[in-house]
């Protein structure tokens, strides 16, 4: 079950994200040994740096003592998604645009089961990949796994 008190974090960081150039990606609330851990993935153009998550994390830890949602011992963990961390979103798939993925496709999808290429564009129900034989358009639903691939 979700702690009700997501709602409440999220309003109050999301502004202070927006100030930062970053985005929320994912915030987890998890109880344990006496305290909360409070864990929040950002992103922004370009990937969050080191310096970028730790900026972050001064200012969220000071706005989240301030406003006294999380009253017991808490710790505040702020971090990137990873480079290997999969596409799931609509808006991940946005933040992806321009890069090289590899898209697994799904048993209903014809052709080809394993694409790579560059991310065109994000559509309404689709993604456009363009590949070594030109543009793919793979609807969502098509699509069973999708990561930025690793550069070697």
């Amino acid at each position: 079950m979700d702690d009700p008190r997501l709602d409440a974090i999220r309003r109050l960081i999301e502004p202070l994200l927006t100030e930062e150039g970053a985005e929320l990606v994912e915030l987890t609330l998890k109880r344990g040994s006496g305290q909360t851990h409070v864990r929040l993935l950002i992103d922004q153009a370009g990937g969050a740096t080191v310096q970028r998550c730790a900026r972050v994390n001064q200012h969220i830890g000071q706005a989240l003592e301030t406003s006294n949602l999380i009253e017991e011992r808490y710790t505040l963990e702020v971090s990137s998604p990873g480079l290997d961390r999969p596409l799931v979103s609509r808006r991940d798939f946005e933040r992806a645009i321009g890069e090289q993925l590899d898209v697994q496709l799904g048993r209903e999808a014809p052709g080809s089961k394993q694409l790579e290429g560059m991310l065109l564009s994000v559509q309404d129900d689709a993604i456009v990949l363009t590949t070594r034989s030109g543009n793919v358009n793979i609807p969502f639903g098509h699509i069973q796994r999708a990561r930025k691939a690793l550069p070697f």
